[in-house]
């Protein structure tokens, strides 16, 4: 009889998750981390290689907040800005409550043992003017229910400012993305954080013809080789470019799109930083205006 109750509630749990996934909205990103979980299949860095441990503190991850494993739950990347504040792509968020979102951070490897801190949102904020057609403004910004206990494994990253970018974003500067994100295209997650270095593209290359023809606006920047073979990829979104020396990194960009993972003529792209520098800063200090 104890087996049967259990049978049934545990089948009952299902339906009502299966039920919940259905109705609710959530970014497309949360609905297929959902979808996974109760399809029971595995849960994206290409070309890149595992973070030391320690390594890029500000990283974090967001997860589905019902799904215990911070592993499976992984949908978007983010960066730590100051304890209670995490910055990442409005496509993560879009259409997203705070009771579906957890977040976790002080870790490089993602599991249900792996330690960490995990906070509970209070406030989603995306930026008003976000276009999901031509991903204009893709930013949000998460406030953290409880703020995180900086120490050497939790770390912000400064926001890199307009003034500082001409002097730091020229053609073929190396910058550094990081994210748990699927290591090929159409690939499974990874449980250890990966970073891969990529060179700056310049926005009239990456809107030529044989690349993103056009589409590419004064609030995107570019990163990634002609010849393809290292990229950001599904599960990265949201994540941090970062440019700068290791001990004084800042973030230049926000995984945001991409035709593909790592093709040839198809760089990343990212949202550029330095645009909303000033709105992130005005969120922060006035949230309940903030749009």
């Amino acid at each position: 009889m104890l087996k049967i109750h259990r049978l049934l509630t545990t089948l009952s749990l299902t339906l009502a998750l299966t039920a919940s996934a259905q109705s609710q909205e959530g970014s497309r990103p949360y609905r297929e981390t959902v979808n996974r979980f109760l399809n029971h299949e595995d849960p994206k860095i290409v070309g890149g290689r595992p973070a030391p441990t320690g390594a890029y503190p500000w990283q974090v991850s967001l997860g589905v907040s019902w799904i215990a494993d911070p592993y499976r739950a992984h949908f978007c990347g983010g960066s730590v800005i100051s304890a209670s504040w995490i910055v990442t792509a409005a496509h993560c968020l879009e259409n997203t409550s705070t009771k579906d979102v957890i977040v976790t951070a002080g870790t490089h490897l993602l599991g249900s043992e792996t330690g960490g801190a995990r906070r509970n949102v209070k406030r989603i904020i995306v930026k008003s003017n976000f276009d999901p057609q031509t991903m204009n403004n893709d930013v949000a910004l998460i406030e953290l229910l409880e703020p995180l206990e900086l120490d050497p494994a939790i770390q912000p990253i400064r926001l890199l400012s307009s003034a500082e970018e001409g002097g730091l974003l020229q053609k073929g500067t190396q910058l550094t993305v990081t994210g748990w994100g699927t290591t090929r295209q159409n690939g499974k997650p990874v449980r250890d954080l990966r970073y891969v270095e990529v060179p700056l593209v310049e926005r009239a290359t990456c809107n030529r013809p044989l690349a993103y023809d056009s589409q590419i606006s004064v609030n995107m920047i570019c990163a990634g080789v002609a010849a393809g073979g290292v990229d950001a990829c599904q599960g990265d979104s949201g994540g941090p470019l970062t440019v700068g020396a290791a001990t004084t990194p800042e973030l230049a960009g926000i995984v945001s799109w991409g035709e593909g993972c790592a093709r040839p003529n198809k760089p990343g792209v990212y949202t550029r930083v330095a645009s909303y520098s000033s709105w992130v800063a005005g969120c922060v200090a006035r949230p309940e205006s903030c749009r």
